[in-house]
């Protein structure tokens, strides 16, 4: 499990824990001017703060920022990947959502309304709070599952985000364009998400060695054996996302448990 399995779920999933959804969390320690400022302010200040990330990279002084940076990170806006079965649990806690474009897609391609992003707090005072170009779109948990499924077949990893952990206040659905990605895996600059708590594993008696596994998986985790005809995944390398299986006309993927897929 997660660190934070252990710190904010009492060693169950922490993301399925009602108290971290709770409007008595967001109400402590300013987190809705926390979020408000984090949305309202994200396509001017991450720009700013990747120019100062790249002077360093690449520098001996990265080395000492890394854990720094982590730390930060775990402690005001960190994220989770989570399949679509934990994406249902969730929705069965909370109200509804309200669907917004993506922050991180308004910096790398510059699109103001790509709308990936779910906010899973339904409180008047944060959403009054963001700018206008944000159009918010209010969903009942029936609607924000039907599109969430259908941006599962697309291939996007679904994650869960803290504001000010550990109140959970969104849910986004990821792919190459997202900072999220770019930072922890392309860049490999440092974490800013988990894995989610499980693994994928490919049946080759089911597999048909079609590949079209290869393609949905975001992280490079899927390999093909000329030999074999078939595909394997790289447990070092899934993030357990599930997204694989949507491709898949053979059922032949399936997810397990992280901790009992290492042991």
């Amino acid at each position: 499990m997660c660190e934070f399995c252990t710190q904010h779920g009492e060693g169950e999933k922490w993301y399925l824990t009602m108290e971290n959804y709770s409007k008595d969390l967001l109400n402590q320690n300013q987190r809705r001017k926390y979020a408000a400022d984090f949305l309202n302010g994200f396509d001017k200040r991450v720009p700013k703060s990747i120019k100062q990330l790249d002077k360093i990279r690449k520098t001996p002084l990265m080395k000492l920022a890394k854990p720094v940076l982590t730390h930060m990170q775990k402690e005001d806006h960190y994220g989770q990947v989570v399949p679509m079965e934990d994406v249902e649990k969730i929705f069965g806690m909370v109200q509804g959502a309200v669907r917004l474009p993506c922050v991180c897609r308004r910096v790398t391609t510059g699109n103001m309304n790509a709308r990936y992003c779910y906010g899973l707090t339904m409180d008047k005072e944060l959403m009054d709070s963001l700018d206008d170009s944000f159009s918010l779109e209010t969903l009942s948990k029936e609607e924000a599952l039907e599109s969430i499924r259908k941006l599962d077949k697309e291939g996007l990893v679904h994650s869960v985000w803290t504001f000010k952990t550990p109140f959970i206040g969104g849910l986004c659905n990821c792919d190459q364009d997202c900072m999220a990605y770019r930072i922890t895996h392309a860049r490999k600059d440092y974490p800013v998400m988990f894995r989610a708590e499980w693994i994928a594993s490919v049946s080759a008696d089911a597999c048909n060695g079609c590949r079209l596994c290869m393609r949905q998986c975001q992280y490079g985790a899927i390999r093909y054996s000329s030999n074999n005809k078939k595909v394997v995944i790289d447990p070092t390398a899934c993030y357990g996302c599930g997204v694989c299986r949507a491709s898949c006309s053979k059922n032949a993927i399936e997810l397990h448990p992280r901790e009992i897929a290492f042991n």
